[in-house]
């Protein structure tokens, strides 16, 4: 993840960035156990860090990635010595990795951060990111409901009307999810948009580019897009944590979508050295599955106040749980045997207002054909 400094950060949101994590809310989560998904991730990591920062009985990081899982790890032993951390290399994707995980660490939250983000890979990798967000989501669901821990999913706002595999996953991922409540279980999805700075994100492109003297890719200056830092964004969700209630979807409050070009032409303004010149931008238009305008919330949720003045919920319509249960089964089928195409058209059945993107099919049938050959061979 890029750190930018304060400064710069708000002049790229141009608005004031909120530290919004007070010292009642650490005391909220002083002595619990708690683990985190996706822990080397961008936001896993600030996650894991802005909770190591609340002095819990013991941290639990889990990732895939040992190289990712190695950083956090040294670096959160290095700044909170005292902090009991436990990190573990697991795959969400694995249930046995995830239940296994939770039953040793016995936690009082899961965060559940793990996933894959990108809308144009996931767009052609339909099994990997239907097992990981939306399966791998459910799994570690069903592990924190086991030893009776609170269970908070990190989704997107690419969930609200999802135009790609990405988007569609994450909102099967909150259907899912929140299908398990019950009087004893609330789980919680927590919504919100691009994280100023991410791995991979156009910040970092876009640092690239200024850096080597390279024009800016834009998909297009008039998108829209909602952005905030990872450190309030980690605030919002732990405190979306306390305010407790019905399993809801609560949206965090990102201020006004930025337009895509005025972001591109503040970042330009403020990394370009004095005396050189500046790059320009190169229009590459939208790719599959991305929108023009990005919203946090539709499907016909109305945003109701909460406690926080920064935080929005809405209870779902009735989720039909044996509808839920059946399209997984069907999609655990279709993933188990590497069949995109299955897998794809139950990614439709479940999500009733996503139609996949004409590259979606292509490479759900692309990867067909080679599983064909392959079994040929």
């Amino acid at each position: 993840m890029l750190k930018l400094p304060l400064e710069t950060q708000e002049r790229l949101l141009d608005r004031r960035v909120h530290d919004l994590l007070t010292t009642a809310d650490r005391a909220a989560f002083a002595g619990q156990r708690l683990l985190v998904t996706g822990a080397g991730g961008s936001l896993g990591s600030e996650l894991s860090r802005q909770l190591a920062s609340c002095a819990p009985a013991r941290l639990t990081l889990v990732d895939h990635s040992e190289y990712a899982l190695f950083n956090i790890e040294r670096e959160i032993r290095q700044q909170y010595p005292n902090v009991d951390i436990d990190a573990v290399l697991g795959d969400v994707s694995r249930t046995a990795d995830i239940r296994n995980i939770c039953t040793s660490a016995r936690p009082h939250a899961v965060y559940h951060a793990a996933a894959y983000k990108h809308v144009s890979i996931a767009e052609r990798s339909i099994v990997p990111s239907i097992r990981t967000n939306a399966l791998g989501a459910f799994d570690t669901a069903l592990a924190a409901r086991a030893v009776g821990a609170r269970f908070v999913l990190i989704s997107s706002d690419k969930a609200a009307e999802p135009k790609s595999v990405m988007g569609a996953t994450k909102r099967l991922a909150e259907l899912a999810t929140l299908s398990l409540a019950s009087s004893t279980f609330r789980p919680v999805a927590v919504r919100f948009g691009n994280i100023l700075g991410s791995s991979g994100s156009l910040v970092e492109i876009m640092a690239r580019c200024v850096g080597e003297g390279r024009n800016i890719p834009v998909t297009d200056p008039d998108a829209t897009r909602f952005f905030m830092t990872g450190e309030e964004a980690v605030a919002l969700v732990l405190k979306a944590d306390v305010i407790g209630g019905r399993s809801s979807v609560f949206w965090l409050d990102m201020g006004e979508a930025l337009r895509v070009g005025e972001l591109v032409e503040r970042f330009i303004a403020c990394a370009t050295p004095a005396g050189q010149p500046r790059v320009g931008i190169d229009v590459i238009g939208l790719r599959p599955g991305e929108k023009m305008r990005e919203e946090l919330t539709t499907q016909g949720l109305a945003m109701q106040s909460t406690a926080h003045p920064r935080i929005w919920a809405a209870r779902q319509r009735n989720i039909g749980r044996g509808e839920i249960a059946a399209s997984l089964r069907s999609i655990r089928r279709a993933v188990a045997a590497g069949d995109a195409v299955a897998a794809l058209v139950g990614l439709e059945n479940a999500v009733e207002d996503f139609k996949a993107s004409n590259a979606a099919w292509r490479a759900a049938n692309s990867c067909d054909v080679a599983e064909l050959m392959g079994q040929a061979a």
